[in-house]
């Protein structure tokens, strides 16, 4: 493209929001070929997209510093302005935003594409109407076209953050602004997308697309949001109207304001711009009244460099830089970056030693065009760029791909927080430049590839950071459904019971009881409850009737040791067991989480769960719930009734020292009914085995502790027969009874005290005759011999007790012994000889107890307790004269009775007395 006078150029100038880009859009697509210079890659890329909807892809490219997309057919192009190929030869020529030739930075640039810019059919300037003046001057041949707006800009005043309309933009001048205020919208509105020019596009477009899709209704950008961004913004609000500009902080000229503040309200759509946060409201009346009117000053001038300056020496490119313009309305433009560098690589000895040669310098100065995209500085940045020099004036002219190797390298980590994810992209934007001079780095294409691969991976990573700190979705979300009332938000329920509405997590649902989710601020759980309220009903309303209608593989019983007996439904609580009118009727509390549902479902949960008790009753403790019915039938006999109200209060067990009385009342015809109900009458317990299994176990303790109010007592271990310590309560409910050193199970002491009266029988048995040729007819002569002599044979006192069984339990010998005294056993003769004799049970002590002693006298020896089979403490005897142990108590003498004589030695009662008299001695 080329300048000329021949070839019609436009200018179409006016405020935001009339259409320009968009007839320039259509102008482009129209020609056979053509191109538009844009002010932002953000906006380059934005339009590259619309052009390729609509010519497709082989015949749009994209060029801009850091990515160059050109099918090789390509005929439209778009880019930034610095990346635009002047020399291209095309039918059409954009020129966007052309105010900006009066930008210190980059204005020469602008300016230069301005006055030589053109396409062979049709030139286009877009910009505002503040460069109307200066488009006559440079441009004579211009026809001007004055757009107005499409919808009407007005001014709102100041507002507090928290009170911000929706679909507001908020603008700041640094990004420590930036991430300030979306830090404070996150807390009260739940987040905000953030817009900088320093994003790369996919990081912008990803943040874009998050306002656009309503996922946030605040957006915070700095300025770069007023260079064409079309938004769906309604009001914009200047968080500052200072800006610094490279060189000092300065206020905002109006051109600017009006370009920032005419993004709200775009097409028809009417918008407002104010302040927030600015006292007096920031803006002056004159500044307001222009804006809302669109009556800007105009530009006195524009800034200009000379665009193609001779390379002969250094010193040659030095002064046709500094060349002045010769026209009054345009000035020199300011010392760029670009400059800076070259003059401080102008005071190198070595390139300085190279200043005349033509290729150097010139390679020299086409380097220096690599943008300082991570702000380090003109004399930081001088470092990098003498390097490349350096390689691409040697060798063969191409950069150390392994240096560039190594920089991609380093930056390839995902990881970091905000302000490392930026740094790094910045860096891989320098990469990306460097690749896409495809003269200036050996396999250009796969370098390119690999930058922007990296560059794409960093963008994600940055919107995902961003994203994470600014943007509460949990807390957007439910703003944005609490002002919905008949809205049908999807809602879902995960396996782990995750509750999401439209996707994101609000808490967990447990059976019927939600819990808000434990990261939630403690300022969103009303929220939070409040929105499964409104969700869960139908899916509280499913589980209701699953859990009256299912089976009861899904109900259990939940009796932990320390709580309070529940019922769960797969897992989950859902009812308290209380007290009821019997042991076996427990009352049913409902969770307080099952009261939202209707009283219909309640009342059906109810029914359901007292079906469930029964049936568990008398799956596992059926007998308990038998004694109940029949101690509850007027059928049956009262003393039966009584007998069996107490087992039922007892959870089916009691000792039978607290029912002997009740015992030995029962006719001949009524104990067998306590056996046929499978009850074991014990010596010292009466007792159903089957309430000893460990489920029967855990059921009676629950039903014990609902009707006590009481939490569940820690119950022994599943099988377990001895135990050394434990909880009391836990130890008897479970059918254990105290001994002397620890608790056995009542069905293993029963055993003990039936094997003892088996060997107590066996001894009481008479001798059976000697069978003819045996053995014994040697012993009967034997024993014939010593009657013969006068000597009576008579056998040791008492019986043996086989101890194999206790060994076998655990028993140790006081445990054994003290449990075989419980039963009415005693021991005869010498410890060691292990005989025993039966004495019988001792009856309950029914004497009045003796009133306590004075504070302070000597204590009684302790009472036995009923139930405790440890041996009775011994009563101190009186003092005096002690009886020697091996010399039998003397009988006091009876004058009523004859005095008795011993039998005759060969009396057959002679063995008898013998045994009664080793009894006395004992």
């Amino acid at each position: 493209m080329t300048s000329s006078s021949s070839q019609p150029v436009k200018a179409v100038l006016g405020p935001t929001n009339t259409g320009k880009t968009h007839l320039a859009v259509e102008r482009l697509t129209a020609h056979s070929s053509g191109m538009i210079g844009f002010p932002l890659r953000l906006l380059a890329r934005e339009v590259y997209d619309r052009v390729v909807a609509i010519k497709g892809p082989a015949q749009v490219a994209l060029v801009t510093g850091e990515e160059r997309i050109i099918p090789p057919d390509a005929r439209y192009l778009l880019g930034t302005m610095e990346a635009l190929p002047i020399e291209r030869d095309v039918a059409f020529v954009g020129i966007d935003e052309a105010q900006l030739g009066a930008d210190p930075e980059r204005g020469h640039v602008f300016t230069d594409r301005l006055l030589r810019a053109r396409g062979r059919d049709e030139t286009m300037i877009l910009g505002s109407a503040s460069i109307r003046g200066l488009v006559k001057t440079l441009v004579p041949e211009a026809e001007i076209v004055t757009r107005p707006r499409f919808s009407t800009l007005s001014y709102a005043g100041t507002s507090k953050l928290s009170r911000l309309p929706k679909r507001s933009a908020i603008v700041a001048f640094s990004a420590e602004e930036v991430y300030a205020i979306a830090e404070m919208l996150r807390r009260f509105s739940g987040g905000a997308a953030v817009v900088m020019g320093a994003l790369s596009p996919r990081t912008r477009n990803s943040q874009v697309a998050m306002f656009e899709a309503g996922e946030v209704d605040y957006l915070v950008a700095t300025d770069a949001i007023g260079m064409g961004l079309n938004l769906d913004v309604q009001h914009v609000a200047f968080a500052s109207l200072q800006k610094f500009d490279g060189r000092r902080l300065r206020r905002l000229t109006i051109a600017e304001m009006a370009q920032i503040a005419g993004r709200a309200g775009r097409h028809q759509q009417d918008g407002s711009f104010g302040t927030v946060g600015l006292p007096q409201g920031g803006f002056t009346p004159e500044e307001v009244a222009a804006i809302e009117g669109h009556h800007f000053p105009p530009l006195p001038s524009l800034f200009w460099r000379n665009p193609a300056p001779g390379f002969g020496s250094l010193d040659q490119l030095l002064s046709d830089l500094a060349q002045p313009p010769t026209q009054p309305v345009l000035r020199p433009a300011p010392e760029a970056v670009v400059i800076a560098v070259l003059k401080h690589l102008a005071g190198d000895m070595e390139v300085r030693a190279r200043g005349n040669d033509f290729d150097a310098v010139q390679r020299l100065w086409d380097i220096c065009g690599l943008p300082d995209f991570e702000q380090l500085g003109a004399e930081h940045h001088s470092r990098t760029i003498f390097k490349l020099w350096q390689w691409r004036t040697s060798g063969d002219g191409t950069i150390d791909p392994d240096w560039f190797a190594r920089r991609l390298a380093k930056l390839n980590d995902v990881e970091g927080d905000i302000d490392q994810l930026a740094s790094r992209i910045a860096a891989v934007r320098t990469l990306c430049f460097i690749a896409q001079r495809g003269d200036w780095i050996a396999g250009a294409a796969g370098w390119t590839e690999a930058t922007q691969a990296l560059e794409s991976r960093l963008s994600d990573a940055l919107h995902a950071a961003l994203a994470q700190r600014f943007v509460d979705r949990r807390l957007a979300l439910l703003l944005r459904d609490a002002g919905q009332r008949n809205a049908a938000l999807p809602v879902a329920v995960g396996p782990d019971g995750t509750v999401a509405v439209d996707g994101e997590a609000i808490g967990t649902l447990k059976g019927f009881q939600f819990k808000v989710d434990p990261v939630a601020k403690a300022s969103d759980h009303r929220m939070l409850l409040a929105a499964a309220e409104k969700h869960l009903r139908a899916e509280l309303a499913r589980r209701a009737t699953a859990l009256a209608e299912g089976d009861d593989s899904a109900l259990s019983l939940i009796a932990e040791p320390g709580a309070t007996p529940r019922l769960a439904w797969h897992g989950h609580a859902v009812a308290t067991l209380a007290k009821g009118p019997t042991l076996v009727q427990p009352a049913i509390q409902i969770d307080p989480s099952l009261r939202r549902l209707e009283p219909s479902q309640v009342q059906a949960i109810t029914e359901r769960l007292h079906r469930f008790i029964a049936a568990q009753l008398a799956r596992h403790a059926g007998p308990l719930a038998a004694m109940g019915e029949a101690a509850g039938d007027l059928f049956t006999p009262p003393r039966v009734r009584a007998l069996l109200a107490a087992l039922t209060d007892n959870s089916g067990m009691i000792g039978r020292a607290a029912v002997e009385e009740q015992l030995n009342a029962l006719a001949d015809d009524e104990r067998p009914q306590l056996r046929k109900l499978g009850f074991t009458i014990g010596s010292l317990d009466i007792f159903h085995p089957q309430l000893l299994k460990p489920e029967a176990v855990r059921w009676r303790a629950a039903l014990i502790a609902a009707q006590q109010g009481a939490p569940v007592p820690a119950l022994p271990p599943h099988g377990a027969v001895l135990q050394k310590a434990g909880n009391h309560v836990g130890l008897t409910i479970a059918g254990f009874r105290r001994c002397a050193t620890g608790w056995l199970r009542i069905d293993m002491a029963e055993k003990l005290a039936r094997q003892a009266h088996a060997a107590r029988m066996q001894a009481a048995a008479p001798p059976t005759a000697p069978i003819a040729g045996s053995d014994d007819h040697d012993d009967d002569r034997h024993n014939a011999g010593d009657e013969a002599e006068g000597v009576a044979a008579a056998p040791p006192p008492g019986f043996v007790i086989d101890p194999a069984l206790a060994t076998s339990l655990g028993l140790d010998e006081e445990t054994r012994r003290g449990l075989l005294g419980s039963f009415g056993f005693r021991s005869v003769g010498e410890p060691a000889l292990q005989r025993w004799r039966w004495s019988g049970l001792r009856k309950p002590d029914k004497r009045p107890r003796r009133k306590p002693p004075r504070k302070g006298a000597d204590k009684p020896p302790r009472a036995v307790v009923s139930g405790d089979l440890r041996r009775p403490p011994a009563v101190p005897k009186a003092k005096g004269k002690r009886r020697p142990p091996d010399k039998p108590r003397a009988a006091p003498p009876r004058p009523d009775r004859p005095a008795r004589r011993s039998p005759s030695p060969n009396s057959p009662f002679a063995g008898l007395a013998a045994l009664l008299a080793e009894s006395r001695k004992d």
